[in-house]
């Protein structure tokens, strides 16, 4: 059975490649070393997670193609910039200045130093944003130097921002970094489980972004490689081809998981002259990671000769010793190949290193599993809470709309009310009217007109026609005018109800 690296003992390129990803997605960083009237602006920009994430990525950009005799010059301009504005975290921003310049005067325990103090005060100064670009920072610090877990404790704290400040792209960042701490201790299903949240994320808000595509798609092919899934890593090789406007680190990407296929179907001959290749070509990024491969290549390939001297080499560099995941896999073929050797005095003590570096990992990974516990834990909280807000949300929604429909209700029933009472009081108004108009018809018109007939009938039987009809005519008379205002009375009233 094929012995590829363990996965964290690949880890140097993904360093590289985790720090090419901040810089470039992070920060979204611009080359920009002068302060133009523009960058001031922005610089000076009101919000205050918008500013700091400007001052941020002003200062890493300050000291891109500054030579190293300049980096203490640019490094006084910087601190003379951030003096000269009112900026909230003003202090963090010095910190992480200052550590930006130790790190590349190679002071690499000064410059995490003051990493540490720019958490601290980014954290006094309540700044969430300085908090977890920090961290992040802090926490690639760490992997490079192999301290898995103070890396994985100061990425589960960055994540715990990213969901509060509830910006997409820092939670992005922050899934494939946490990917890469899983990547390299082996947890791949975790691994590929955060990539595929920052994929989500990147087809949901930057499905455009060329850079991240390229990231995303190169770590789950890593993955994939070290899971030996061949049809998975084809197609994400696949995926990177298609990719353009071309660059050098798409080129090395697309070249490198070329040769892991290779590797994995056993073609150790076709892999040796594809890296050896990629070696002499200037475009591709060759590194630790590659020369680890081509030591894989020569071992099955019974190049045993070759494969120690590079084993040999590696295990010299500085940089591999606090890497117990590297180590274990570097000294178990150390061990396979003195003992093909029949040196087995040296294969003893090839496998006795490999053993103790084997238990020094196996403490890692079970520290970094007992994390990785924790960080589930914070999602499945933030998971909660944001359940928890869309349901308040939804409470206040529905109490609101609640009280609309009583409001609508009990405004119809008022209206319904007023109507009701109108129209009671119309019908009593019209009933009394009625009464009104029957008791005037009964009482004086019929009362005038029953006079006036009394009279006319008396002028019938009248026998002194002169002296009685004048006085009767008058009573008519009298009558007559009375009905006559009785008839108006009743008109005038029929009138105002019309």
């Amino acid at each position: 059975m094929m012995v590829f690296l363990n996965s964290a003992g690949a880890g140097m390129v993904k360093n590289i490649s985790c720090l090419v990803f901040i810089l470039f997605i992070f920060f979204s960083l611009r080359a920009q070393s002068p302060v133009s009237g523009n960058i001031l602006k922005n610089l000076q920009t009101k919000d205050k997670n918008a500013q700091q994430k400007e001052w941020v990525a002003y200062i890493a950009n300050s000291f891109q193609n500054v030579t190293t005799g300049m980096l203490g010059s640019q490094k006084e301009k910087n601190d003379a910039l951030l003096e000269k504005y009112n900026i909230g975290g003003k202090m963090a921003l010095e910190y992480f200045n200052e550590s930006i310049y130790q790190q590349l005067s190679l002071h690499q325990e000064d410059s995490k130093y003051y990493m540490h103090k720019a958490v601290q005060a980014a954290g006094k100064s309540n700044s969430d944003y300085l908090s977890h670009a920090f961290l992040n920072f802090l926490a690639y610090k760490e992997t490079e130097e192999g301290n898995v877990i103070e890396a994985v404790s100061n990425y589960r704290m960055a994540k715990k921002y990213a969901v509060k400040l509830n910006d997409p792209r820092l939670e992005l960042v922050t899934d494939v970094n946490i990917s890469d701490v899983f990547y390299k201790n082996a947890f791949y299903k975790q691994s590929l489980s955060y990539l595929k949240q920052a994929e989500n994320l990147s087809v949901k808000f930057f499905p455009n972004d060329l850079r991240i595509k390229i990231v995303i798609y190169y770590n789950k092919a890593e993955n994939f490689f070290k899971m030996r899934e061949i049809d998975s890593l084809s197609e994400y090789n696949d995926k990177l081809k298609k990719l353009f406007p071309a660059s050098n680190r798409l080129f090395t990407y697309q070249n490198r998981t070329g040769y892991y296929l290779s590797l994995l179907h056993h073609d150790y001959k076709g892999a040796i002259a594809m890296i050896n290749m990629m070696r002499r070509d200037k475009r591709f990024d060759f590194n630790d990671r590659d020369l680890q491969n081509l030591a894989d290549a020569y071992y099955f390939s019974n190049q045993t000769d070759s494969a120690r001297a590079i084993i040999n080499r590696l295990l010299a560099k500085p940089s591999f010793a606090n890497h117990p995941e590297i180590k274990l896999h570097l000294y178990d073929v150390l061990g396979r190949i003195s003992e093909q050797q029949k040196d087995y005095k040296t294969a003893a003590l090839d496998y006795k290193i490999s053993l103790q570096q084997s238990e020094d990992n196996m403490s890692r990974i079970t520290q970094v599993n007992s994390i990785s516990s924790l960080i589930k834990v914070d999602e499945l909280e933030n998971y909660y809470s944001q359940k928890d807000q869309i349901y308040k949300r939804e409470q206040i929604l529905l109490i609101l709309a609640i009280v609309f429909t009583l409001l609508i209700i009990l405004i119809i029933a008022a209206f319904y009310s007023v109507v009701k009472q109108k129209r009671r009081y119309e019908k009593l108004l019209f009933n009394a009217e009625k009464e009104e108009l029957a008791f005037i018809n009964s009482h004086d018109v019929r009362r005038h007109l029953t006079n006036i007939m009394g009279l006319i009938e008396v002028l019938d039987v009248c026998k002194n026609k002169d002296e009685e009809c004048t006085q009767v005519k008058k009573y008519l008379y009298s009558s007559v005018q009375e009905l006559d205002k009785a008839i108006i009375n009743i008109s005038e009233k029929l009138d105002a109800n019309l």
